[in-house]
């Protein structure tokens, strides 16, 4: 090449036109440009030779304002339709006389430039350019479409999240929970992480023993946040997504903390309703005096127990379980949602419950003064404390009273008169502790630990729990119904 030859060179993937002034070496250029900048060019690096005069660097300004009337890329489709029938090839000369009737220098580099920079219409096979298939431009548009709706969903999404986080109401789309979503799973991988934690490994050598997934990365790349699991956590705490105090456990065993409106509207039905009982011949246990034993937090109260002496001068004790099904329809959203979670989770921040509040701490647990639905197990035991005889019911029953773990060992230490039956109900937990102990129980003493987290993490109260003659009393019974209904189950072929 000549010295003053005007050519199209990329530099660092941007498109510029430069001016020829010496060669550099034996295979390089040095090509000055518009503002009078030289630069080492590679032949690789060169597009396109303008032909025509000896230019100067000072030209170049006004050869591009020449040829920008020309740059409409929508002209190429009306020159694609011409040539598309027959598959010809052209040169950016030859498709420069087709689109605008001349081929001068700067019309032909227009029409390079057209050309270059086309993804729908032609493809470059050496110094021309082919016409792509009718099917091929057709998919091509659509991809472009697809891009274009994608890009538009960024755009949108990044607005909401800036209004967010500077603490403004967003109404958030579907597509923004998707994504929402998804960084919500990555970041519940920090709950996976105590065992790396231990060895040292910070944000960065995760990210690159664990590499985000591809749209993760992508979307923390346009919010400017760093992919990695506690970038993420961060953000959705920045934009109030999650609390800074959110459970990731809970989060990464898929377990629910609220109820959707679905399930919670058929909750509403079934009480308001009051639908007919799947056990109409439920026992009337009503006359007993029922004690449900709990901790003083306790709100759904699943268990109670009874004392009652038969006329044969032996004693039964009862063990009360509430009867949720009495409120289930098999198959309906609230039984499949119970079955999902199958059963109340208790946190120090609190619990998360199987089934809707509105129930679970109304009709489905036994409240002291009301009428109750339960499975009662009446247990007749023999001196050493075995099981002599048994029956299990439906039943109905009214909790008489609803006592701590404090009140029921401060009743047992005083002797108190007024309510013999803890006590009967205390000596017979007695003697199944020293039968289960014959049979080859053990009892494995160790601290238990009642644990309460309030106002987002602020409150923190950790209180141990003696292994009282009350708890030792609840306990008791409890293991006796499980044995109850092992029983049973064996019994009656029930696989439990």
């Amino acid at each position: 090449m000549e010295k003053g030859t005007l050519v199209e060179f990329k530099l660092q993937g941007d498109r510029h036109l430069g001016v020829i002034d010496r060669q550099d070496g034996k295979n390089r250029w040095i090509v000055v440009d518009e503002r009078g900048q030289p630069h080492s060019v590679a032949p690789r690096q060169i597009n396109y030779q303008i032909a025509g005069e000896t230019y100067k660097p000072s030209q170049i300004a006004d050869i591009l304002s020449e040829i920008e009337p020309y740059l409409d890329l929508s002209s190429l489709e009306v020159a694609w339709e011409l040539l598309v029938e027959e598959g010809l090839a052209v040169t950016s000369e030859e498709m420069a006389l087709l689109l605008f009737s001349e081929s001068s220098p700067s019309q032909s580099y227009a029409a390079h430039c057209l050309l270059s920079d086309d993804t729908v219409y032609f493809k470059q096979k050496g110094n021309s350019y082919e016409p792509r298939t009718k099917s091929q431009v057709a998919e091509r548009k659509h991809q472009l479409e697809v891009e274009a709706l994608k890009a538009k969903g960024q755009q949108e999404f990044l607005a909401r999240v800036e209004q967010a986080l500077i603490g403004k109401e967003v109404k958030w789309q579907k597509y923004d929970c998707q994504r929402l979503e998804v960084l919500e799973k990555y970041a519940t991988f920090l709950a996976e992480l105590s065992d790396m934690a231990r060895k040292g490994l910070d944000d960065n050598s995760l990210a690159r023993f664990y590499p985000p997934p591809a749209q993760i990365l992508e979307t923390m790349n346009i919010l400017g946040r760093p992919a990695t699991p506690s970038g993420t956590f961060k953000f959705l705490v920045d934009l109030g997504w999650w609390s800074p105090h959110e459970n990731l456990f809970l989060r990464r065993l898929s377990i629910p903390v609220s109820f959707s409106s679905k399930v919670l509207e058929v909750a509403r039905k079934q009480l308001e309703s009051n639908p007919p009982d799947p056990d109409s011949d439920r026992l009337d246990l009503t006359h007993l005096k029922v004690y449900t034993i709990d901790d003083e937090s306790t709100t759904e109260i699943d268990d109670g127990l009874s004392w009652e002496k038969l006329s044969d001068l032996k004693e039964r004790v009862w063990i009360h379980i509430a009867d949720p099904t009495r409120w289930l329809v098999p198959e309906d959203e609230l039984d499949l949602e119970a079955r999902r979670r199958g059963s109340t989770v208790y946190l120090p921040t609190g619990m998360v419950s199987m089934f809707p509040e509105l129930l679970a701490t109304g009709p489905m647990s036994l409240v002291q003064g009301k009428h109750c639905c339960a499975l009662s197990f009446g247990v007749i035991l023999d001196e050493s404390g075995a099981v002599e005889e048994y029956s299990i019911h439906a039943s109905y029953i009214k909790p008489t009273y609803r006592l701590t773990y404090e009140d029921v060992g401060e009743m047992l230490e005083l002797r108190v008169q007024a309510e013999p039956e803890i006590a009967a109900i205390a000596k017979w937990a007695k003697k199944r502790r020293y039968w289960r102990y014959e049979q080859g129980a053990i009892s494995i003493n160790m601290p238990e630990a009642m644990i309460k987290v309030k106002e987002q993490g602020e409150d923190i109260s950790i209180n141990l729990l003696d292994d009282s003659s009350s708890r030792q009393l609840v306990a008791e019974m409890m293991i006796l119904a499980g044995e109850v209904a092992a029983r049973y189950g064996q019994e009656h072929n029930i696989p439990l």
